[in-house]
């Protein structure tokens, strides 16, 4: 089988998924847990947070495949909406937490977690979905010109990116690590060096 249909299966696979009792437990679980970290962000300096959110996504896509966590991820979004709404709801933000639960399941699902990867997640996440789509859905929220708008926000991505990447590596190697030693876990084990 090549890489191109081994990547295709990704989609059904992870629609799949969704029949599963344990899948509709552990999502449940990870979107309480996303809801509980939506009202904490990291303060990097005084013009740049952190939020946390992003690393769930991820971790549901490495679990259940770009289907479910695109899914789960919109839904996610709707609900954090509900419990803590910030102005008028804005459909298209919606839109990009499906869109990133479906890169984060194309990137990790049925792959080894490694370094490359969580670059490549992170940086088409923070150059396709945030600079680009949501500025673009600033833009219309706002009524201001697209480009006006890109600058900042293309410092504050490019300035998070490093440590937005060294914890997205370092936690889906830990949820990996916890989740692969269970009995009929969605993921692979990290393989580790044996000593002679």
């Amino acid at each position: 089988m090549n890489k191109g249909s081994t990547f295709l299966r990704k989609f059904p696979d992870s629609f799949r998924e969704m029949s599963k009792l344990r899948t509709i437990t552990l999502i449940a679980m990870l979107l309480a847990v996303s809801v509980v970290l939506s009202f904490f962000t990291i303060q990097v300096s005084e013009s740049l947070r952190l939020g946390l959110g992003y690393l769930i996504t991820a971790t549901m896509g490495m679990l259940f495949g770009p289907v479910t966590a695109g899914i789960a991820a919109g839904v996610g979004d709707i609900v954090k909406y509900l419990i803590k709404p910030s102005g008028a709801f804005f459909p298209g933000f919606t839109i990009t937490a499906i869109l990133g639960g479906v890169l984060y399941g194309m990137v990790f699902y049925h792959s080894r977690v490694t370094l490359v990867r969580a670059i490549v997640a992170k940086t088409l996440t923070n150059l396709l979905l945030n600079i680009l789509l949501n500025t673009f859905w600033l833009s219309i929220m706002m009524g201001k010109g697209f480009w006006a708008l890109v600058p900042s926000r293309v410092i504050k991505n490019i300035a998070l990116l490093p440590v937005e990447i060294l914890l997205l590596y370092s936690v889906l190697r830990i949820v990996t690590g916890i989740v692969g030693k269970l009995p009929s876990s969605p993921v692979r084990p990290i393989p580790t060096v044996q000593k002679k």
